[in-house]
């Protein structure tokens, strides 16, 4: 069944939340075709019977039913308790053995203090005599920073409950078989109807899978939260497969069981797609729509700052939560080639720092942008001042020493600052260019980076843009890339119609 969801989700779906931030772009075009827009406008289509419209596969639409009725956005006939909102929350019993990690307690047979897999205790370098100990101590061990242990913890807990509840088995007790089974598990969480998914799995889907920010000590916690995407799914087994390496290592365990399986993770219908990225970039022509609509407007700080949004992301190539981390002390000057050039110091995953040149007019753009907050230009102004600021926040706060950094625009800031300016962009050009305008209404501050990517492939090697966005791998630069399209629309182009 192909994805519906985008990975990651917003981290908070109400009823006014936008398709376009949940659903990949194929369903928030026919959504948007039908004049669907909110979750809202979705539940009224079901009501009425009408999710055919957009959604076409029976599966797909009892998968979403109950995504929603799971995340409490519809009613259910099982329902009973209520929410904050006017939704049901879905009345389903938690599973007492499903709880987050530092609740978890394992009895005599499932802690793995006798797993089949466990190594020579005399010979062991890991101060762990059951199961919980071990992961504790690798989270302990190999996560080095607070977004690490955040991934790490959630997929062990995610492979220990799973180990526990739905095998019956002890972690240090998986064997291959198992291995292999947990990737199919995870291909199915949230894709199959509950009678399909009883008849390959022990435990209901509603016991793995609840809202998205449900607080740790809440008995409606769940593991997951909708069905995992191709990437979501290939992290997970990642970061199990090195819990796994580390405990061998350490004598532990005596083998890995991934390493008897495949290390490529399989795409589901739908998934990989070479198109996935060319539709979330937008084209000449309709960067140049958003270039003439920007140029129209009276030059204010809004204005101001929307073009320095726009030169990160478009660019510069950079992630949105680089743009927000982003501060006066990231634009220094670097000898480069025995030249002295502006570059910006981009702070992003892992901590990784990697140099991008400043062209004078992006730097002019900064520059500009600032005096309209009422400060100096950079190297006369507080290091920690923030490169996008939220408007209103008071020019006195900024220029005060030392709090600058409060004023700093945040993460729902910058989403509604660009989906305002290109909903107007999408008025703007609606009457001549439709499709133009639905694009505008479906993208995200994502899609700048992508138009990024897809820019500057015609113009550098691929190795030089992986460098410039900083990716770890040129494979997931070389993603935007798709020659054989390409070549097929220009051998088509010369072919007569019929």
């Amino acid at each position: 069944m192909p994805v519906l969801f985008l990975d990651p989700l917003p981290e908070k779906v109400t009823s006014k939340t936008r398709l376009k931030d949940i659903f990949i772009t194929e369903v928030a075009f026919k959504a948007f075709e039908k004049n669907c827009l909110t979750v809202s406008d979705l539940v009224k289509l079901i009501k009425k019977n009408d999710l055919g419209k957009v959604i076409a596969s029976e599966e797909d639409r009892k998968a979403l039913t109950l995504w929603l009725s799971t995340n409490g956005l519809i009613r259910n006939t099982q329902t009973k308790k209520k929410d904050k909102g006017n939704f049901s929350i879905p009345d389903f019993p938690p599973n007492p053995r499903i709880v987050p990690l530092e609740k978890i307690h394992l009895d005599i047979g499932l802690d793995g203090r006798s797993g089949t897999n466990r190594g020579d205790d005399s010979k062991k370098s890991l101060e762990a005599s059951d199961d919980l100990s071990a992961v504790k101590a690798w989270l302990s061990a190999r996560a080095g920073n607070v977004n690490t242990q955040g991934v790490y913890r959630k997929e062990a807990e995610r492979f220990l409950l799973w180990c526990t509840v739905e095998k019956d088995i002890a972690m240090s007790s998986v064997g291959v078989q198992e291995a292999a089974d947990y990737l199919r598990w995870l291909e199915e969480l949230g894709r199959l109807n509950e009678k399909d998914w009883a008849k390959r799995w022990k435990n209901p889907q509603h016991n793995w899978i609840g809202a998205k920010n449900t607080p740790r000590d809440n008995e409606n916690w769940r593991p997951f939260n909708s069905a995992l995407s191709h990437t979501s799914r290939k992290m997970s087994v990642t970061v199990v497969r090195q819990l796994f390496n580390f405990l061998k290592k350490t004598g532990y365990i005596i083998y890995n069981p991934f390493d008897q399986i495949s290390s490529k993770v399989p795409y589901l219908d739908g998934e990989g797609a070479p198109k996935a990225f060319a539709d979330r970039s937008f084209s000449e022509d309709q960067w140049q729509s958003i270039y003439n609509f920007f140029e129209s407007q009276d030059d204010n700080e809004r204005h101001a700052r929307m073009a320095v949004i726009l030169m990160f992301g478009k660019g510069l190539g950079l992630r949105a939560s680089e743009m927000l981390q982003a501060r006066a002390s990231w634009i220094v000057e670097r000898r480069i080639d025995n030249d002295t050039i502006t570059v910006i110091e981009v702070v992003g995953k892992g901590d990784k720092v990697r140099r991008l040149p400043l062209q004078d007019e992006q730097v002019a753009l900064i520059n500009h942008y600032l005096t309209m907050r009422g400060l100096a230009h950079l190297g006369l102004i507080d290091p920690d001042t923030p490169l996008l600021s939220s408007l209103g926040r008071g020019k006195k706060t900024e220029q005060r020493i030392g709090q600058a950094k409060r004023t700093a625009l945040s993460r729902s800031g910058l989403y509604r600052a660009l989906e305002e300016f290109l909903e107007e962009v999408a008025s703007h050009v609606e009457a001549e260019h439709p499709l133009d305008a639905a694009k505008f209404r479906a993208s995200s501050t994502h899609w700048l980076r992508h138009t990024f990517a897809t820019t500057a492939l015609k113009e550098m090697p691929v190795n030089v843009v992986q460098n410039a966005m900083g990716h770890a791998s040129v494979g997931t630069t070389s993603r935007y890339l798709t020659p054989e399209e390409s070549e097929v629309a220009r051998a088509m182009r010369k072919l007569k119609a019929f």
